[in-house]
């Protein structure tokens, strides 16, 4: 009985034998270390990318992003293949180098402008408010005879008129007898009755070429006109085609042009950038597409110690009868500019949390994000304290899906420093 159990134990021992040494010649290997095999010749960077889905993008529309072909839901054109690669920085600390294809450049419509050197202009955006309305000069515009208002112009409230500008137009049997009685003493040689009638004439807004043509025609004017008798601006129609007039009867009435005072407060910092004379754009929020222009007229010496902000007067000239006291009204300031600075356009620049960047471009295809520090801005151009050099290329459209491709080849490179870390 033992013997049997003897060869029975034997017999199990060189099974197992057998079967460890089939596993060890047939089972790849399964190392315990944290090292992972790639394929000969080949990064890390170099496999992601390999294996990467390709992703689809709208031309129009970058954040529109597909990973199968097709139409963008937006514009309807057809998403083009996005084909970004990245060469390895020299420094893990170094933005990554992102080469971009051809049609890449095309579709999404890659601009780029060059660092140069130029002046910067401080410029100064902050609110005020209306804070007077000076006496209004206005003037009605009679007839000055008894008729009918036929037609007026096509101006309406708000709108400028020019001295001698066609305002109405009157249907008026007196203008006619008056020409007709010129005329009569003219030829009939009664001087006296014609130059009282010719400063009636005058008087009613007959020119000396007008009244030339009618002594040289003998033809009278149908129509009375009444045209402008200064610049200003149509505040009110008092009447309205169809009316009968008399000799006083104001049809429109016109304003003149009045100096707005606007008081702005602006940060304590910026006092010292404020000059008298400086030009200043003034707008007003509920006067949607008017702009007026101006000019600071002084400072208040003492800053206000609640809000920390300084008083700027200034002011601009209208004839609008809608600028009302207490308005609030957005201000730009163009105070003094400095000169010969590095400077790119504004649109260039990258702003974040971390600080601020834009994308040179290094030729062929190839871009690169760099860190800047930004001094003065203008409404065009942003001074360049540190980061870049002349002459030196920028993106100033299309950087933005750029730079967050870089990103992404930064983090892909330092998931490739840490699968080739020992």
């Amino acid at each position: 009985m033992r013997s049997g159990f003897l060869l029975i134990a034997a017999g199990l021992l060189i099974l197992g034998i057998g079967i460890g040494i089939g596993i060890e010649r047939h089972w790849p290997d399964q190392s315990t270390d944290s090292e992972t095999i790639l394929p000969a010749g080949e990064t890390a960077l170099e496999h992601i990318y390999r294996h990467l889905d390709p992703e689809y993008v709208c031309p129009m529309h970058p954040d529109v992003v597909s990973k199968e072909p097709g139409n963008c839901p937006i514009c309807g054109m057809v998403l083009v293949s996005r084909e970004i690669g990245a060469e390895a920085a020299e420094t893990g600390d170094t933005p990554p180098v992102v080469s971009v294809a051809p049609e890449f450049i095309h579709n999404f419509g890659v601009r780029t402008a060059a660092v140069e050197r130029g002046p910067v202009a401080r410029r100064i955006d902050a609110l005020g408010r209306v804070a007077r309305m000076p006496q209004p000069r206005i003037v009605d515009v009679t007839p000055g005879l008894a008729g009918k208002l036929s037609s007026v112009t096509e101006k309406d409230l708000g709108d400028s008129v020019n001295k001698g500008e066609l305002l109405y137009e009157v249907d008026a049997p007196e203008w006619r007898r008056l020409q007709q009685a010129y005329l009569a003493a003219r030829k009939d040689g009664d001087g006296e009755q014609a130059i009282q009638l010719t400063q009636r004439l005058r008087g009613l807004g007959m020119d000396a070429g007008r009244l030339q043509q009618l002594e040289d025609t003998g033809e009278v004017e149908q129509i009375l006109k009444v045209f402008a008798p200064r610049n200003g601006t149509i505040v009110e129609w008092q009447a309205l085609p169809g009316d009968m007039l008399e000799a006083g009867t104001p049809v429109v009435t016109l304003g003149g042009v009045n100096r707005v005072p606007v008081v702005v407060s602006i940060f304590e910092g910026q006092g010292a950038w404020i000059r008298r004379g400086q030009r200043a754009i003034f707008r007003v929020p509920t006067l949607p597409g008017t702009e007026f222009t101006g000019q600071v007229d002084r400072t208040d010496r003492e800053i206000n110690f609640s809000t920390r902000t300084l008083p700027v007067y200034a002011g601009f000239s209208t004839a609008d009868p809608r600028i009302s006291y207490g308005m609030l009204v957005e201000v730009t300031i163009e105070a003094a500019a400095r000169q010969n600075v590095l400077r790119i356009p504004r649109e260039a620049l990258i702003q974040t949390g971390s600080g601020s960047r834009v994308i040179v471009a290094l030729g062929a295809g190839r871009f690169q994000p760099v860190e800047v520090v930004s001094g003065l801005e203008s409404s065009e151009y942003v001074e360049i304290l540190s980061g870049l050099e002349e002459g030196q290329e920028v993106v100033v459209s299309g950087q933005f899906l750029i730079d967050s491709e870089s990103s992404l080849t930064a983090g892909f490179q330092r998931m490739e420093r840490g699968v080739d870390a020992p």
